[in-house]
């Protein structure tokens, strides 16, 4: 078992996706090297090449002249002291008369070749010595002096040699490295991957069995995973939040609407025991029905504060003229507030514009203008305003009624909630709460202030 478990592990390493492309780019890497390796190649071989072989021009060309200024003996006598200064080389000379007879020289005769030539000396040939039983291959250049003399001066060319083996050992020992770190990086590269994936898979299996608080950590290198992750996690929270939406409401239904329901079965039972009329069985139904409208108005409203905390309707979203909404709310509201005894005033600033969805935010500025008409008492000075407020905008409904109390202000945009003195008038509770879902979606905020007295109901945006 425990020696499965390293093999498992490394074989889901070999596997990573940041293994392979690791890896992938080592080879990569590799293949242009190796086009670097051939260029650096041949290019320092050729340059070396033309080293040796200017050199060995200059050389002849030297010796030529001084062959000119002091003829064969006094040439003999230059390479002479040539060949005993450099004792070993690298230089090799021969020098023959015009009969092919050797005058001096480190080299064995030969027939007269004018120019570079590459030769293998001959194995009666004292220089150079023999290496690992071969004979050492000389680069030479040869000249046919003005008496038909010949001149050759060689060098040899196992330099060349050894500088290209230095390069294809330089290379060999670079490429290697540089794979085995690659090979050492993918290997970690996929092994931290690898942890972060597991930490995703477990934090998943949390959510799947029930923990919907559980989130993945992040380390904090704002990377692609971690950005991943932090999307990952807002979705999570959403999700979180739509389920805690979900059971709530539940919640709401259960011990909100069971009144009601039990109150229209209860009317129902009184109808079918007591009435003896036909006009009996007419004010209980009528009854039972216009208890039924207000529960499926309360079914509907929930309906659409779970449709608008969803976010289905963003996708209506387009740029709206806020101030012209608000005025034309205003002004339909006007005459039924007179008609109930209230002064409603309008003021509203030109220009105020937002991207949004225009049914959902006239329902919400309807909302706070029927809820501030229906609260407070006759005579009340209700007030709609719009004003710009730096680079965004407000948006309040105040009046000058009552008020809500300090304690009770964070609780009144609750599903359901309603103030004691609120209970005797019509209405559901869910009015705010639409406002608030509403509010939510635009990206919207919501405050309560202390008009003294009255109420300010202020959204910011």
């Amino acid at each position: 078992m425990s020696s499965a478990r390293p093999t498992e592990t490394l074989s889901r390493i070999l596997r990573s996706a940041s293994f392979r492309l690791t890896l992938f780019y080592a080879v990569l890497f590799m293949a242009s090297a190796g086009a670097l390796f051939g260029t650096v190649y041949v290019t320092a071989t050729a340059a070396m090449q033309d080293d040796m072989a200017a050199v060995l021009k200059s050389e002849a060309y030297q010796l030529a002249d001084i062959h000119r200024r002091s003829g064969l003996a006094g040439l003999a006598d230059q390479i002479t002291r040539r060949i005993n200064f450099r004792t070993k080389g690298p230089i090799f000379y021969l020098l023959q008369a015009p009969n092919r007879r050797v005058v001096v020289g480190n080299l064995p005769g030969m027939p007269p070749v004018n120019g570079a030539i590459d030769f293998v000396p001959q194995p009666d040939s004292p220089p150079p010595e023999p290496t690992d039983g071969e004979r050492t291959k000389l680069t030479g250049f040869g000249l046919t002096l003005s008496d038909g003399s010949f001149l050759l001066v060689a060098q040899d060319s196992t330099r060349l040699t050894d500088m290209q083996h230095a390069i294809v050992r330089a290379f060999a020992w670079a490429g290697g490295l540089t794979l085995l770190l690659a090979i050492a990086g993918g290997a970690l590269l996929g092994s931290s991957f690898l942890r972060r994936i597991d930490t995703i898979t477990k934090t998943s299996r949390e959510i799947m069995e029930g923990d919907l608080s559980a989130r993945i950590p992040t380390r904090g290198t704002h990377d692609e995973i971690d950005q991943l992750i932090a999307n990952l996690n807002a979705m999570l929270a959403r999700i979180q939040q739509l389920m805690d939406g979900l059971r709530q409401v539940s919640s709401d239904i259960a011990h909100d609407l069971r009144t009601p329901l039990g109150r229209l079965r209860q009317n129902l039972e009184d109808a079918r025991d007591r009435a003896t009329t036909t006009a009996d069985y007419e004010v209980a139904t009528d009854a039972a029905i216009a208890e039924a409208d207000e529960l499926l108005e309360t079914f509907s409203a929930l309906l659409r504060i779970a449709q608008v905390e969803a976010g289905a309707q963003r996708r209506a979203f387009a740029d709206l003229d806020l101030s012209a909404l608000a005025r034309s709310i205003g002004e339909a509201y006007q005459p039924s507030a007179e008609e109930a005894g209230h002064t409603l005033e309008i003021a509203v600033e030109d220009g105020v514009h937002l991207t949004g969805d225009r049914q959902l935010l006239a329902q919400m500025i309807s909302n706070l203008v029927e809820n501030a008409l229906r609260h407070t008492p006759q005579g009340s000075t209700v007030a709609l305003a719009v004003k710009r407020a730096g680079s965004g905008f407000t948006v309040e409904v105040a009046d000058n009624g009552p008020g809500i109390p300090e304690a009770e202000r964070g609780r009144v945009f609750d599903r359901f909630y309603r103030l004691d003195r609120s209970r005797s008038t019509a209405g559901s509770g869910l009015g705010l709460a639409l406002v608030k879902a509403i509010a939510g979606l635009h990206g919207l905020t919501i405050e309560l202030t202390d008009r003294k007295p009255g109420l300010g109901v202020v959204i910011r945006g």
